[in-house]
């Protein structure tokens, strides 16, 4: 699971049970005989979804358990200002913990391995981290800011994004925005200067905000 976002683990799931639900929904519906006729047995599902998932689950209790487990190593990860800077995946299979992805120290590495190896149902970690230098200045400027700043900061970027994408007068789609501790930053291209001063008063008059970086450029 790649720790991006808790919704990175409920999306896919939530879009299989609403296909799902779509496609027996239409069958009863159509109250058609032969409606079911291509539905897989549970025992060819279950085999199917193991096979596609690169898991040896058993059963259902099985999958949710290690799902579960997944998604508290994932907040775990998350909660620690040292290491949410970094993109990390994470899978669990059974009592072992499989961690991936790039971090910027071997004290980070470590740092993991032990958080994936303190929570409860995990008694094994396969730390496959790597280590690259270049990502520690990235660190750095991540450091500083906890959870509740970083929860702040993305709900200040959804809103400032919704409300770009709603307006009328400007093309929201090629605005990108970012924020860091109140701070927005504004990057993309607008057709004309009246747009790139449009942008940034939407931003500004945003509670919470206490600085706007402009760097959108006007299409020549």
């Amino acid at each position: 699971m790649k720790r991006k976002a808790l919704q990175s683990f409920i999306a896919p799931v939530t879009s299989v049970a609403l296909v799902t639900a779509f496609s027996i929904s239409t069958a009863v519906g159509a109250n058609s005989q032969g409606a079911y006729d291509d539905k897989r047995s549970a025992e060819e599902y279950w085999a199917e979804f193991k096979q596609d998932s690169e898991q040896n689950w058993d059963n259902t209790q099985e999958a949710f358990r290690d799902g579960w487990i997944e998604s508290k190593l994932e907040t775990a990860l998350i909660l620690n200002e040292h290491l949410n800077p970094f993109e990390i995946d994470i899978s669990v299979d059974d009592d072992t913990a499989t961690l991936k992805g790039e971090v910027s120290s071997d004290i980070d590495k470590e740092l993991a391995e032990n958080v994936a190896i303190g929570i409860e149902g995990i008694d094994d970690v396969e730390n496959k981290l790597t280590v690259a230098t270049d990502l520690g200045s990235e660190q750095e400027q991540e450091t500083g800011r906890n959870f509740s700043q970083y929860m702040e900061d993305i709900s200040t970027t959804a809103a400032i994004k919704t409300e770009l994408l709603a307006s009328s007068n400007i093309n929201g789609i090629s605005i990108d925005v970012d924020t860091y501790k109140d701070e927005v930053t504004l990057s993309g291209e607008v057709e004309t200067q009246a747009q790139r001063k449009l942008a940034e008063a939407i931003v500004s008059k945003r509670e919470g905000v206490t600085k706007v970086v402009n760097n959108l450029k006007v299409a020549s």
